[in-house]
């Protein structure tokens, strides 16, 4: 199964462009935060007032769910065994778990070995001596990419993905019958096939898949991947993020029908042995165009109150590359001392060598055939000047040798307000 996620599929990101089409693009009186969200007058969460929906009927109470539930329902959608005693253990012997089960084991250790390993080995030697790479992380246009974005940051302890894919639910897997359970968990399985090497999901296909699957949205797949991290899942709560960018607990019927000027998301708290304090990743299902940034300024809003100082970008559909991104653009090039991306995120132009400390490694000859219009002179040059090997596949150019991943670490100087006054100018343009 894993070795068919690796293959390259121009539909994917054809779809995933068209997605974030441009809409009523604005520009921002400050570049990096649109005018009408200064970063500091607002925290990141206030005291939540009650939640007024309904439960849904059969859905136990999200508090109800201790952490022990939640570590082994993650297990189980993982294709792990749960814990012994665990509150879900008699579903553990179930024929569609064990089949679950199976599929996994037969298949994980391949991509495990070519792709996942090498990239945290990767990262242990080219980040790890980063002090950025504590984070906080930020890895927009994630989708439900926890897996590569923990691997190659495995020693921060807050992430903030975001995405276009809705943030979905975990219906109570101890009381599906074992024929719903079995074709949930056969879903989970295609919606996987779906991803380009668990980068992002063919995202037509997948709101047709989440409409057939119990297991609903990223939650799952979120789970999932933070599992075969070694973690245990400790808690999910739906959250959404108001227009004054504070935080509010509810519960997964609380997201259906949001206005549109609030953001669903999700925090998920999970923790490994020898951990300190739980880790946090928070994603959301937010338009991080210019025109949904008029539209619900808090995502980049929070994100600034976020602070993050690592930012993550793989399979970015070359979105920052269009006039039509450049608030997120700004923002991060901004905001964050230490990037890390392939060639689909930020042009390497938007990183002049008296600022940054580059790093180039594997190969570029340009993007793949659907953004070939993307091509960059001044990257091919700076691979050609000096580029490092890089031994594994990874993003839309995914063979050994032909993929590349760039390193930009701040060099000292400007201050914050600095960078942001500064920015208006805009880089040198592109060949």
């Amino acid at each position: 199964m894993f070795a068919r996620l690796a293959v390259a599929s121009v539909s994917i990101a054809a779809v995933y462009c068209l997605a974030w089409a441009p809409a009523h693009a604005q520009t921002a009186a400050v570049p990096g935060v649109p005018a009408a969200v200064a970063p500091a007058a607002v925290p990141t969460t206030k005291p939540a007032q009650p939640v007024q929906s309904v439960q849904p009927p059969g859905q136990p109470a999200q508090a109800a769910r201790g952490a022990a539930w939640w570590t082994d329902a993650a297990r189980i959608l993982a294709g792990e065994t749960p814990n012994a005693g665990s509150v879900l253990g008699k579903i553990a012997n179930q024929p569609s778990v064990q089949q679950h089960r199976a599929a996994f084991v037969n298949s994980w250790a391949h991509f495990e070995a070519t792709r996942l390993k090498p990239a945290m080995k990767f990262a242990q030697s080219e980040l790890a001596k980063q002090p950025q790479a504590l984070g906080p992380v930020y890895y927009p246009f994630s989708g439900p990419d926890a897996l590569y974005v923990l691997g190659m940051f495995p020693r921060a302890s807050e992430f903030a993905l975001a995405g276009l894919e809705p943030v979905g639910d975990l219906l109570d897997i101890g009381a599906l019958s074992e024929g719903d359970l079995q074709a949930s968990l056969a879903e989970l399985r295609r919606s996987l096939r779906s991803l380009k090497a668990f980068s992002f999901f063919r995202t037509n296909d997948m709101r047709a898949e989440f409409s057939r699957n119990q297991f609903s949205g990223v939650t799952p797949i979120l789970m999932l991947f933070i599992a075969r991290q070694g973690y245990n899942v400790q808690n999910v709560e739906p959250v959404i993020l108001e227009p004054d960018a504070s935080l509010r607990v509810t519960h997964a019927a609380g997201l259906q029908n949001l206005p549109a000027e609030r953001v669903p998301g999700v925090r998920i708290r999970f923790a490994k042995a020898g951990d300190a304090k739980p880790r946090t990743l928070y994603y959301f299902t937010a338009d991080l165009s210019n025109g949904g940034l008029a539209r619900t300024p808090q995502s980049l809003k929070w994100a600034a109150n976020f602070a993050p100082k690592a930012t993550y970008l793989k399979s970015a559909s070359y979105l920052m590359h269009a006039a039509h991104f450049s608030q997120i653009r700004d923002f991060i090039t901004a905001r964050t001392d230490l990037i890390v991306q392939d060639d689909s995120g930020i042009p390497v132009r938007f990183f002049p060598e008296e600022q940054w400390d580059r790093a180039f490694f594997g190969s570029y000859d340009g993007p793949i055939q659907l953004f070939a219009s993307r091509y960059q002179y001044d990257l091919r040059e700076a691979y050609e000047a000096a580029a490092r090997p890089l031994d594994f596949g990874i993003g839309y150019d995914h063979q050994a040798k032909a993929s590349n991943i760039q390193r930009f670490v701040r060099k000292r100087g400007l201050t914050l307000d600095n960078r942001l006054a500064g920015q208006g100018a805009g880089p040198p343009p592109g060949r």
